[in-house]
């Protein structure tokens, strides 16, 4: 093990200078050998001591169940998202607490207080024994910085011992392995892994085909038609209530399930969280682009005759979603991951269509795709959890796939049938949609654990997901042929980056803002826009990520 591996090497260097030492002469040898001699036998106490901590407490059973001989509590913070249901009464971890002993006492975060209530709670005592961020819940530079305060614990010996399902997955997925690691080999986190291709494209544009019916439209194909329909949208009252509700387009600005980046590949730019783009070998940020300037323009172009929701830069996922499921149908084109989520199965398929990747003033036409669909930080314990060897254990269990199958896609009986090792996602009840009935019961998303290429090919898929994959395979074609890959910075490489990152972001997005509404114009304001991204390091932070591209190449 690592422990046992620095112990060798701590006692064989102690060796070393013994035998150095001893080779002087008169007192001062004597002295030093004896001074060395000390040190070694403090060593040797020391390790026996590791030795003995490294033993199985015994509270706990190493192997079998349940995990702990008496019942324990554990104490877990955890994201969620606006459809989720109460995690403290799902089925998953109501059967994981009768097999292992274990109960779970879950704080619920929505997304808007997350990063407010984890930092608070990591700054003060008053921390839990575990923190589940789900997708985004914890960045690098954040599990590096209070993983070098010893507030986030780490994970290798725990997981070498204790982790038997994690550790066959790192044996599977080298990859993975790879990445979870910090530059030092050090493991502060268990993963969401994710390999269903969905998550690679997660985001979708989509068009009611009604309101094209009746206005007698023709499907856009290219920006400037997208732009003449959305205005046919606006002005001829497309769902026939004689008023003037209706919201052309609508989305999340900067999300990346929900919002606008990839619109910008009709620019020949793909925006992201990270701002970054790869072309002919060279890592770029996109918002510095010419062609992110000409995407801001049209999308001022719209906003500016009133065919973008004025909401796109404050609306949170819940009144987002709560536009597209109004009872009268007021949204004519939107963006999200899957459109049953958006405005209901029903009004899906009846009334919306998916649109392909819209082709630019220049003839580009691209389309975000990501390197993963996977979490690093999915699963972290805290200085205060008593329970180390328990927690692994019991979040080892969503390494197996009866267990992850029920926290990500549902409960066995319920939304799943199983039979001869096949999986069968089961019909809604009536007046509900797959994905409500999933938040409800499941975490989903919002957990750690895996869907390995292995389980998804042993999924019946209901119609919802059918679709997703089909729209994936339609803007499959239009995705760069170049995509960052998962980096791993070296932990000076993360600090620099996390002191350049927010300042540039936070830029980006209130200049983006302040270009769509109007207040500023980006022709005039351009020159001094790129001075000031340089001014906060845009530069070296396109730098680290470059030298660690050409590492991951050379590899």
């Amino acid at each position: 093990m690592i422990k046992n591996r620095r112990r060798w090497i701590a006692l064989g260097l102690a060796g070393g200078l013994a035998v150095s030492a001893l080779a002087g002469c008169g007192t001062q040898g004597q002295d030093a050998g004896n001074a060395v001699k000390q040190e070694t036998q403090t060593q040797q106490q020391e390790a026996k001591q590791e030795e003995k901590q490294e033993e199985a407490p015994s509270y706990f059973n190493e192997t079998g169940y349940p995990i702990v001989n008496e019942p324990i509590e554990l104490n877990v913070m955890v994201a969620v998202g606006p459809m989720n249901g109460d995690f403290n009464e799902m089925p998953v971890f109501v059967q994981l607490e009768e097999k292992t002993g274990i109960k779970i006492n879950f704080e619920q975060v929505s997304p808007t207080a997350w990063a407010e209530r984890k930092n608070l709670a990591l700054a003060s005592q008053d921390m839990p024994d575990i923190i589940i961020g789900g997708i985004g819940g914890m960045s690098d530079s954040e599990v590096n910085k209070y993983s070098s305060q010893g507030i986030i614990v780490e994970l290798n010996d725990y997981i070498e011992k204790y982790a038997p399902n994690f550790n066959k997955l790192l044996e599977e997925k080298p990859d993975l392995d790879a990445v979870i690691r910090n530059p030092e080999g050090k493991i502060y986190g268990l993963p969401f892994y994710q390999e269903l291709v969905s998550e690679r494209i997660p985001d979708n544009l989509f068009i009611n085909k009604k309101w094209l019916d009746t206005l007698g439209l023709a499907v856009p194909e290219t920006t400037e038609e997208y732009y003449e329909v959305l205005k046919a949208f606006k002005t001829q009252d497309p769902n026939g209530n004689g008023l003037a509700d209706e919201i052309p387009l609508s989305y999340r600005s900067n999300q990346r399930l929900t919002g606008e980046l990839s619109l910008f590949g009709s620019f020949g730019v793909v925006d992201n969280e990270n701002h970054l783009m790869i072309k002919d070998g060279k890592v770029l940020f996109s918002p510095m682009e010419e062609g992110y300037k000409e995407g801001i323009q049209y999308m001022n172009r719209l906003y500016g005759e009133g065919l973008i929701d004025p909401e796109v830069f404050t609306q949170d996922q819940s009144q987002y979603i709560g536009k597209g499921q109004s009872e009268e149908e007021i949204v004519g084109s939107f963006i999200i991951f899957n459109y049953e989520n958006y405005v209901g199965a029903e009004r899906a398929y009846s009334d919306y269509i998916p649109l392909l990747p819209l082709k630019g003033p220049n003839g580009d036409q691209l389309w975000n795709k990501y390197a993963t669909g996977y979490d690093t930080n999915a699963f972290l314990i805290t200085k205060n959890n008593q329970y180390p060897e328990a927690s692994i254990r019991w979040a080892d269990e969503f390494f197996t796939v009866e267990t992850s199958m029920q926290a990500i896609q549902g409960e066995i009986g319920v939304n799943l049938e199983y039979e001869n090792g096949k999986y069968r996602i089961m019909d809604p009840p009536e007046g509900s949609s797959l994905n409500e009935i999933r938040s409800k019961i499941c975490p989903a998303s919002y957990i750690f654990g895996m869907m390995t290429k292995e389980m998804i090919d042993n999924i019946e898929f209901k119609e919802d997901m059918t679709r997703k994959l089909e729209r994936c395979s339609l803007y499959d074609p239009y995705t760069p042929e170049e995509i960052l890959p998962v980096l791993r910075l070296p932990q000076d490489k993360l600090e620099q980056r996390a002191n350049i990152f927010t300042d540039l972001t936070n830029y980006v997005a209130e200049m983006k803002a302040k270009w769509v509404t109007g207040e500023m114009d980006v022709e005039n304001s351009w020159e001094e826009y790129v001075k000031t991204l340089k001014a906060m390091g845009v530069e070296d932070y396109v730098q680290i990520y470059q030298e660690a591209y050409d590492a991951y190449k050379a590899q």
